[in-house]
């Protein structure tokens, strides 16, 4: 009996920490007000080992206050450091992570603002199972699974600069808060080189003629990467994150100053697989003996898909008398839940914004939320796929209807995979009997409903020595019936 070892990678969730960052503002006038904090958090690089995973990552705060007089916004960018534990963990896991953020208290003295933020991470790791299993082997009758695997798994994070001139609807006075989203609408991969096309959009918040303005600025994007790190062969699925948003505006004395650049710092997370395939023994017998087996259940888990998907959602929200809103910033989304079903997946979860307002005494603000529920249609999924989306706001509007109008775009990420369930033969003993004592020719009666296998596994022949003589054998037999067996001493 011969046996190899089955090298599996298997995406596993390893679990979710909460960490906290406390952040110190100072900014040059003295704040009356903090109108809006938004913030931005991703995990930039980790050191895994045995057991444990220690990772670094950056925190992108976008600040809008009011000194008394005036509406400021100021960006600022610090460093977090975090662990997680899980036994499943060495050296060679490949992790992915998922920052949200939960919770923002801010405390304000003269110029500063002190920001303490609770940050809730999901870690998600690549890890190798190794597991051996039995497989054809030569003097041995073996039935055969043919099984899919990922026989390699890698995660590349890569740098992703997006710059493009973009016009204003007003002129620009100053920029208070610049956000941008990314999605990638295609990729492909070839010679090292991941092609990216996608759709940007920019909400720029800024002052003009001493009124605040929103504007929301779609444009397309299309980037080479460097992927030199990820195989030529590899399965990928990519997710773009923005880490900041810069803006440079181009001013000019003859003219309306509403041209301007951004540039949009990003990483594309590529998530990248190989799937490999092997046949593994499921029963085996010879000809003068049986085994006895010892069997193992193992998980393998393959990507079922990736799809993109855009939805428009709507809410009417009270509003205060005498308030007028202005615009929405510091625009999130999350998603709380995702399933599966067939040939589609159902997503929940929340739009999260500030809304700014005009009122009488000056600019106020009042955070809103937005739920929702949407149905997902995805030819290729089942309801045995685990499903994980990602929400991104295009766009959003807000209005005065004598209620609040608020008017969402969200386009959906949505990646699937699914478990296999795999037995396989890990140990084998021989149970040998004397095939001499069998008589050379003999009659037997075979039942309805087994399979040519069964029958020859129970006479230790192989299939071609049992069809030969019997040429009328189906598989499942349709009757009972009598089959001639030639034993071969």
């Amino acid at each position: 009996m011969q046996f190899s070892n089955l090298v599996s990678y298997n995406r596993r969730f390893v679990g979710k920490i909460q960490t906290a960052e406390s952040i110190r503002i100072s900014v040059k006038t003295d704040i009356s007000e903090v109108l809006s904090v938004g913030v931005d958090s991703n995990v930039s690089s980790y050191e895994a080992s045995k057991g444990e995973a220690s990772f670094y990552g950056k925190t992108n705060v976008k600040l809008l206050y009011s000194d008394g007089t005036t509406v400021n916004g100021q960006n600022y960018n610090a460093d977090f450091t975090a662990t997680v534990s899980g036994d499943m963990l060495d050296t060679d896991s490949k992790l992915t992570f998922d920052v949200a953020t939960v919770e923002t208290k801010v405390e304000t003295n003269a110029n500063t603002a002190t920001l303490t933020i609770l940050l809730e991470i999901s870690v998600f790791a690549y890890v190798a199972d190794s597991t051996p299993y039995l497989c054809p082997s030569e003097g041995v009758f073996c039935n055969t699974d043919s099984v899919e695997y990922l026989q390699s798994a890698n995660v590349v994070h890569l740098p992703l600069v997006v710059d493009e001139e973009l016009n204003a609807t007003h002129s620009i006075t100053s920029v208070l808060l610049a956000e941008s989203c990314l999605v990638a609408d295609e990729y492909t991969f070839a010679d090292g080189i991941l092609h990216v096309t996608g759709s940007a959009s920019v909400r720029l918040t800024y002052t003009s003629e001493g009124n605040i303005v929103t504007d929301v600025l779609p444009f397309k994007f299309d980037r080479e990467l460097d992927a030199a790190g990820i195989d030529t062969d590899s399965q990928l699925r990519i997710l773009l994150t923005v880490k900041n948003t810069k803006v440079r505006l181009n001013l000019s004395d003859d003219a309306a100053n509403t041209l301007f650049s951004v540039e949009i710092a990003a990483s594309a997370r590529a998530e990248a697989v190989k799937i490999g395939a092997c046949d593994i023994v499921n029963d085996a017998y010879a000809a003068s003996c049986d085994y006895e087996f010892q069997r193992k259940s193992i998980v393998l888990t393959l990507p079922c898909g990736s799809a993109v998907e855009r939805k428009r959602i709507s809410a009417t929200l009270p509003v205060e008398g005498g308030k007028t809103p202005i615009s929405a910033i510091n625009v999130s989304a999350t998603v709380t839940n995702c399933t599966s079903f067939e040939r589609h997946a159902e997503v929940e979860g929340v739009v999260q914004a500030t809304v700014l307002y005009s009122t009488p005494s000056g600019t106020e603000s009042a955070p809103i939320e937005l739920p929702f529920a949407e149905t997902l249609n995805v030819d290729y999924l089942m309801p045995q796929c685990k499903s994980y989306a990602y929400a991104v706001v295009t766009d959003l509007t807000v209005k005065d209807t004598g209620a609040l109008q608020a008017d969402a775009e969200l386009c959906f990420v949505l990646e699937s995979e699914r478990d296999a369930i795999c037995n396989v033969i890990v140990s084998a003993e021989e149970r040998p009997f004397d095939k001499a004592s069998l008589p050379a020719i003999e009659v037997c009666l075979a039942h309805k409903g087994e399979t040519v296998w069964q029958l020859c596994k129970g006479l230790h022949m192989s299939q071609e020595d049992l069809l030969s003589v019997n040429p009328q054998i189906t598989s499942p037999l349709q009757e009972d019936m009598r089959i001639v067996v030639f034993n071969k001493i």
